[in-house]
């Protein structure tokens, strides 16, 4: 047997295995992020056992699909030659020509090149306006100076300060690390010249004046090694120096300020367009009427609403696409149906101010037919919380009121005020009489029936509205019957800060504080003035009146003159010495300017005679001379209406009443067109220095009712 026969067929299979083997091996194939999901599909997509994909889902996915595009590298950039790289940088921006050089060294290097100057020139000239670069600085550093957005010690994004002065762009924090305040103390360490030869900080928002740190080690380095004429040399040569730097940074300055001007008009221009689109859009979807009443600015601001230009997607400056409209449209619909609401809110509260406006018309005009004005009434905030009135004002929306609907509130309006004087006067003087110490069951009797009038109801205003009422010689404002029932804080008020629209007022027109409205009447303002009352109860005892009895009107017409025996330290009238003699009510801010309201001053009446020679007096010589016009007069057609004025003198009122209401100064009558404000005290007399005669004090007199309440504390102390 020979060999082959032996190894042949063995051979054979062999070569035939070798041949299939080399048919079955394929080439391998390099996957990448372009082409990964090509191969992934091409055999029978991701395998998982939850989910199966067929080549048919496979070759439809294949049809479909989009590969990436493919970076593209500058590698080949850098090899083009030198020419047509240059004109191709010359045609670009200072800031693209920073960021190419930040890509590869190979750029950094080229154009960081002295040689590349004439590119950066080019580059520079393509911004319109901007001024040369500095003798003493390189392009590159005035190009990154001007345009690049980070600060050059921290790297920190997004700071806008620049100071071309020290030609630095630092945030807060390195601004204050690497700069020096240049005061009182830098000039006592480095002298008092050496601060003119830096460069100083010429920012605005910064009151103190600073330099670099590094300049200052710098230049004192410097000076140290030199001689005194080389130092004068070297200060010379800086000085020069920090002008030509000056007037430089003055030109960038006005360049950066014009950009940024410029870049604001184009955002807003671009918000603009954009307001306009979504406007648009608004008005298709039928919210024309909701865009044309939206709130303004002044509004928004009082209400806390965001107004709808300053809206988070309206005022983004960029255009509206359809896409963009798509994912927006819900949430500006959104928006408008809460300005909806809001306004439908304002137009019932602007219906209910209206209807209020035409009760407070009929209230005065009845007030003025019947001559009401000077007596105490409700005022118009008064009646918009009673039930007749309420009821009329808060009908329902689409009902119009006009004022016939008020007639049967016109017919009741004796009965209405009747009831509210019965009430009000019936809460007052329970209150006064028990600040007098009247105790019951004594103020049920006659002579306690309109306590309000007493002498001694002294009261003062503790609201801060009455401050541009000038009192004469500072002295206390002080007022009695009828000034403080008819006083103008007890019908007004201030709306706070956060009152938006207070319900039930009326706005006040000119002559009152900002903001200020009617309300309802109340004396929650007033204060009685213990220490008053006191002072008048001793001065109704110089003029032997009991003070239980003695009122305001019978004071005035009494008109005594009285002497302070604590400022002549206790001696009367002899004739002898003088003395100064006041009126009652000076009397009263006499002692408590004078003495703090001192109980234990006693007064003395001089002689009727001395009294009645010193009013004529005065009077003659009130006569004689010229005084101020006094605003004391009121209109009877504006009173309790709304944008009511304050009191005006003669000829304002003259003047008010032949403009605002068209009636010739001949035909105005005192009581149907204006009549005189109750709540002005009378003209103040002055104090006169005399030598009043001798007076007998007076006996001890006491009235029925005082005996009758000192009889009664001795049996129920």
């Amino acid at each position: 047997m020979s060999f082959s026969s032996l190894f042949g067929s063995s051979a054979v299979d062999m070569d035939s295995d070798e041949k299939k083997s080399e048919e079955h091996v394929t080439k391998k194939i390099k996957i990448t992020a372009n082409n990964g999901w090509e191969h992934v599909f091409a055999r029978g997509g991701i395998k998982s056992r939850f989910t199966k994909t067929t080549t048919a889902d496979a070759t439809e996915f294949i049809k479909s699909y989009r590969p990436r595009a493919q970076k593209q590298s500058l590698e080949m950039l850098i090899s083009l030659p030198l020419d047509i790289l240059f004109e191709i940088f010359g045609r670009l921006l200072p800031l693209d020509l920073l960021h190419l050089a930040r890509t590869t060294k190979a750029l950094r290097a080229v154009l960081m090149h002295r040689s590349s100057t004439t590119v950066w020139m080019a580059a520079r000239s393509n911004v319109k306006g901007m001024p040369a670069c500095a003798d003493d600085m390189s392009e590159p550093a005035h190009a990154s100076l001007a345009f690049d957005m980070h600060c050059h010690s921290c790297l920190k994004p997004n700071v806008r300060n620049v100071d071309w002065n020290l030609r630095i762009r630092y945030c807060l924090k390195c601004f204050k690390e690497r700069t020096e305040v240049v005061d009182d103390k830098f000039k006592d360490a480095y002298g008092l010249k050496l601060h003119r030869c830096l460069s100083l900080s010429m920012t605005h928002n910064r009151n103190d004046i600073r330099c670099l740190i590094s300049d200052r080690e710098s230049l004192v380095d410097e000076l140290s090694k030199l001689g005194p004429e080389e130092r004068s040399v070297l200060r010379g040569s800086k000085r020069d120096e920090v002008l030509v730097r000056q007037e430089h940074a003055v030109l960038c300055t006005k360049w950066t300020q014009g950009e940024q001007q410029s870049r604001w008009k184009e955002l807003d221009h671009l918000r603009s367009l954009r307001y306009e689109a979504i406007v648009e859009k608004l008005i298709e979807l039928g919210w024309e009427e909701d865009v044309n009443k939206l709130p303004d600015r002044h509004t928004a601001r009082v209400y806390k609403l965001t107004h709808f230009e300053d809206h988070s997607l309206v005022k983004q400056p960029k255009p509206l696409t359809d896409r963009i409209w798509q994912n927006i449209q819900h949430k500006i619909v959104e928006f408008m149906g809460q300005m909806r609401e809001f306004r439908i809110q304002q137009e019932r509260k602007q219906q209910i101010r209206e209807r209020q406006s035409l009760v407070a018309t009929i209230y005065s005009d009845w007030q003025r037919e019947r001559g009401y004005n000077e007596f105490l009434m409700p005022t118009a905030a008064d009646l918009f919380g009673m039930r007749q009135v309420r009821d009329i004002v808060e009908l329902p929306s689409h009902v119009t009121v006009t004022a016939e609907d008020f007639q049967p509130v016109r017919e009741e309006l004796l009965e209405i005020v009747g009831a509210w004087k019965r009430r009000t006067n019936h809460d007052l003087r329970s209150d006064l009489l028990w600040r007098l110490e009247i105790h019951p069951p004594y103020w049920q009797a006659g002579d306690y029936a309109q306590c309000e009038k007493l002498a001694v109801a002294v009261f003062t205003c503790t609201r801060w509205l009455c401050e541009d009422i000038p009192q004469p010689n500072d002295s206390p404002p002080y007022m009695y019957f009828p000034e403080y029932l008819h006083h103008r804080c007890n019908r007004i008020r201030r709306r706070t800060w956060d009152e938006l629209d207070p319900a039930n007022t009326l706005a006040m027109g000119q002559g009152y504080p900002g903001s200020t409205v009617q309300r309802e009447w109340s004396t929650d303002d007033l204060e009685f003035d213990e220490k008053a009352s006191r002072t008048v109860k001793n001065i109704l005892d110089a003029c032997d009146l009991d003070w239980r009895e003695a009122t305001v009107l019978q004071l005035d017409n009494l008109d005594p003159r009285l002497v302070c025996l604590k400022c002549s330290y206790g001696n009367r009238c002899d004739g002898e010495r003088p003395m100064t003699v006041r009126s009652w009510r000076e009397s009263v801010k006499h002692c408590a300017k004078k003495h703090w309201s001192d109980s234990a001053v006693k007064w003395q009446k001089i002689s009727d005679e001395e009294a009645r020679s010193l009013r004529q007096d005065q009077k003659e010589a009130a006569a004689s001379t010229t005084t101020p016009p006094r605003k004391i007069w009121r209109c009877t057609h504006c009173y309790n209406k709304p944008i009511e004025p304050e009191k005006m003198t003669e000829q304002g009122m003259t003047d008010h009443l032949e403009d605002h209401h068209s009636i010739d100064p001949i035909d105005q009558v005192v009581g149907k067109d204006f009549f005189q404000a109750l709540d002005v005290p009378p003209i103040a007399i002055p104090s006169v220095k005399l030598k009043p005669k001798a007076v007998d004090p007076p006996p001890l007199k006491f009235s029925a009712a005082h005996w009758e309440r000192s009889f009664c504390d001795d049996i129920f102390p």
